[in-house]
C-alpha cells in the first residue's frame, strides 16, 4: 500500500473512531478466536501419538466434549463480532452519507451546473457501500485471519521450526503477486465506477424525460444508448474482474508449492530420522493446510480494498470540495426591502462575455420593478446576484444600504422569497410543502390562513386529506395552477420583506393564470418585489420597469412612459401585441 492509500484508509478508519468501543470488543473477539485455532490439531497430535487410546477415563468423554466446546465458543465469538462489525458498518455508511449529504446541502450553485444529479447519487450509494467494505470487511478479515496465521504460526514453530521457516519462504512471493495485481485492480476500479455513474445519469435522464422521448418516439435511442453505457460498464467490471479472479489461484498454487515442498522434505526427513512422531507429523501438516484458507481470505481483501481506495478518492474530493462561500459576518434582524444595484458587473465561470454589465438600479421599499428582455438578457443572473447564488465581479448590491456581502447567507436569505415557472414540490404533504423551510409543527391554522390568501384552499379543501394530502413526485397529482397557489402560499406562510417572481405564470393557460394573478396581488402587497416577465401584459402596473439586453440595462420607466419612448420596450410590446 502506498503513502498516498495509507493516508486514504487512515482518513476513512477515522469515521470508526467515535464507535471504538464496540470495535475494541469486535477485536478482543477475534483475537480469542483465532488464538483457539491450533487447539484443534493440538488435540489431534495428542490422539495420533496415543494411538487413540487412553489410561485416563476422563478424557474418553472430556475431549469429545472439549472438541465440541471449542466450536461452541468460537461460534460464540464469530457472532459478537459479526454482529458487533454490522453495527460499526451501518453507523459508518450513515455517517458518510450525512456528511455527503450536508456538502450537497451547502455547495456552490455552480457545482450543481457541472455534476448532474445521478453523479451525487451514485456516489452516496454506490460509492460508499464499497468504502463501507473496504472500512469494515477488509479490517475484520485483514485482523482476523492475521491473527489466525500467526496463532498457527506460533504453533509450527513450536513442532518444528526449520520446516516452517522454509514455508515462510514463500510469503514475499505472495506479497509481490498481492501488489502487482492491486494496482491493477485500482485502475479498472476507477474506471467502473466512472461507468456506474453514467448508467446512473441515463436512468436519471430517461425518467425525467419520459414524455418527451414517447412523443417523439426516442424509445430505441434511448436503448441504444442505454445498451452502450451498460456494455461500459460490464467491459469495465470484466477489466476488474480479470486481476481479481486471477489473484486467489495464484495465491493458492504458491502457497501450494511451499505446502509441497514441506511435506516432500518432512517425509525425506522421516525416513532418515525416528525423532518426529506420527502425531506431530500429521499435527504439523494440519496446522500448515489450515493456514491456506486464512491466507486465501487475506489475498481476497485486495480487490475489495482497492476499490473502496478508488470510491475514497471520489467520496473525499466531494468532502473537500469549499462549501458555498459565505464571508458575511452581520445579521440583518429587520429588513425594509430597499435594494440597489451600483455599476455591477458579472460573468459565469469559462463565459467570453458578462451577463451583467455595469447595471445600476435602485428599488424602494414596497415598491415593484419589473425586468425584461430577451432570454440571455440577463434578467434571471440578475436575480441569483441577489440571492448570492453567485458573487459579484465588481460593483456592490446592497439591501437596506448594508452590502449583502456582510450579511450572512442565512440573514440574507431570510429576507428573499421565490416564486418561479419552475415550481419545486416535495413528495410530502401539502401541509410540508407550504411550510418548507419553516418547522413542521407550525400551527395549521397559519398554513391554512396562507393557503386561502394564495387562493389555494378551494382546492385543497376537496382533497382526500386535505392539508395532509401526499402530492406525488413534485406536486405531479396537482395542477399546474394549483402548484403555482402552493408556491405562492409558502411565500406567504414566509412573509419575507423581498419578493422575486420569475416568470412566475409563463406556463400556465388563461384561468390559471387569471387565479394566480390575483394571488400574487396579495402576495406583492407591502412587500419589495423583483418581476422577471417575458410577457408586458403582467408587470404594466409596474413602478419601473427595465429593459435588458446583453447585461446592459437599455431602458427604464414605467410602461407609459416607455411606449412614448417608442424603443427597445415598445418594440417588444408591439410583437407581443
Amino acid at each position: 500500500m502506498t503513502k498516498v492509500d495509507r493516508a486514504l484508509y487512515l482518513r476513512l478508519l477515522g469515521f470508526i473512531k467515535p464507535y471504538w468501543k464496540a470495535f475494541s470488543i469486535a477485536v478482543v473477539c477475534m483475537v480469542l478466536t483465532a488464538s483457539t485455532e491450533p487447539v484443534f490439531p493440538a488435540i489431534m497430535k495428542y490422539l495420533l501419538d496415543s494411538g487413540f487410546h487412553t489410561s485416563d477415563a476422563r478424557l474418553v468423554w472430556l475431549i469429545p466434549a472439549s472438541i465440541v466446546g471449542l466450536f461452541f465458543l468460537r461460534g460464540v465469538l464469530s457472532f459478537v463480532t459479526s454482529y458487533l462489525m454490522t453495527w460499526v458498518s451501518t453507523r459508518l455508511v450513515v455517517d458518510l452519507r450525512r456528511a455527503m449529504f450536508d456538502k450537497l446541502l451547502h455547495a456552490p450553485t455552480h457545482i450543481f451546473q457541472t455534476q448532474p444529479a445521478s453523479q451525487w447519487i451514485s456516489r452516496l450509494l454506490y460509492d460508499v457501500d464499497n468504502i463501507n467494505l473496504a472500512a469494515t470487511h477488509v479490517l475484520v478479515t485483514a485482523i482476523r485471519e492475521s491473527l489466525t496465521v500467526l496463532a498457527l504460526l506460533a504453533y509450527l514453530l513450536y513442532l518444528d521450526w526449520k520446516l516452517t521457516l522454509i514455508a515462510l519462504t514463500v510469503g514475499p512471493l505472495i506479497g509481490v503477486l498481492i501488489h502487482s495485481f492491486g494496482k491493477r485492480i485500482r485502475k479498472a476500479s476507477k474506471v467502473s465506477l466512472i461507468s456506474l455513474r453514467a448508467v446512473a445519469h441515463t436512468v436519471e435522464e430517461t425518467t425525467a424525460a419520459s414524455k418527451v422521448i414517447k412523443i417523439y418516439g426516442a424509445q430505441n435511442q434511448q436503448q441504444e444508448r442505454f445498451h452502450a453505457v451498460t456494455e461500459s460498464f460490464r467491459r469495465s467490471m470484466m477489466k476488474e474482474a480479470l486481476p481479481a479472479s486471477a489473484l486467489t489461484p495464484v495465491t493458492h498454487l504458491a502457497a501450494s508449492l511451499a505446502v509441497a515442498f514441506i511435506i516432500f522434505i518432512a517425509l525425506n526427513r522421516s525416513m532418515v530420522e525416528s525423532g518426529t512422531s506420527a502425531g506431530g507429523f500429521v499435527s504439523f501438516i494440519t496446522a500448515l493446510l489450515l493456514m491456506i484458507s486464512p491466507i486465501k481470505q487475506l489475498s481476497n481483501i485486495s480487490p475489495i480494498l482497492q476499490r473502496g481506495l478508488a470510491a475514497c478518492e471520489s467520496v473525499f474530493g466531494i468532502l473537500d470540495a469549499p462549501n458555498e462561500s459565505d464571508t458575511g459576518k452581520s445579521v440583518l434582524a429587520h429588513s425594509k426591502g430597499q435594494l440597489a444595484f451600483k455599476h455591477v458587473s458579472f460573468r459565469y465561470p469559462g463565459a467570453d462575455r458578462f451577463a451583467l454589465d455595469d447595471v445600476s438600479f435602485t428599488v424602494g421599499s414596497g415598491t415593484t420593478i419589473a425586468l425584461v428582455g430577451a432570454s440571455g438578457g440577463g434578467k434571471s443572473t440578475l436575480s441569483s446576484l441577489i440571492s448570492r447564488f453567485y458573487g459579484i465581479d465588481s460593483g456592490s448590491i446592497t439591501l437596506d444600504g448594508i452590502d449583502i456581502n456582510a450579511l450572512t447567507l442565512a440573514s440574507l436569505r431570510s429576507h428573499i422569497s421565490l416564486v418561479s415557472q419552475d415550481i419545486v414540490l416535495l413528495n410530502d404533504t401539502v401541509h410540508a410543502n407550504i411550510a418548507f423551510g419553516l418547522s413542521r409543527n407550525i400551527d395549521a391554522k397559519k398554513v391554512q390562513e396562507a393557503a386561502v390568501a394564495a387562493h389555494a384552499w378551494e382546492f385543497i379543501a376537496q382533497l382526500p386529506q386535505g392539508l395532509n394530502t401526499v402530492i406525488g413526485e413534485n406536486g405531479s397529482t396537482l395542477s399546474g395552477g394549483q402548484r403555482q397557489r402552493i408556491a405562492i402560499a409558502r411565500a406567504l406562510l414566509k412573509n419575507a420583506p423581498l419578493l422575486i417572481l420569475d416568470e412566475a405564470t409563463s406556463a400556465l393557460d388563461t384561468e390559471s393564470e387569471r387565479l394566480v394573478q390575483v394571488a400574487l396581488a396579495t402576495l406583492m402587497q407591502n412587500r419589495t418585489t423583483l418581476v422577471i416577465a417575458h410577457r408586458l401584459s403582467t408587470i404594466e402596473r409596474a413602478d419601473q420597469i427595465l429593459v435588458l439586453d446583453q447585461g446592459r440595462v437599455v431602458e427604464s420607466g414605467t410602461h407609459a412612459t416607455l411606449l412614448q419612448t417608442n424603443g427597445y420596450y415598445a418594440n417588444l410590446s408591439r410583437m407581443q401585441s
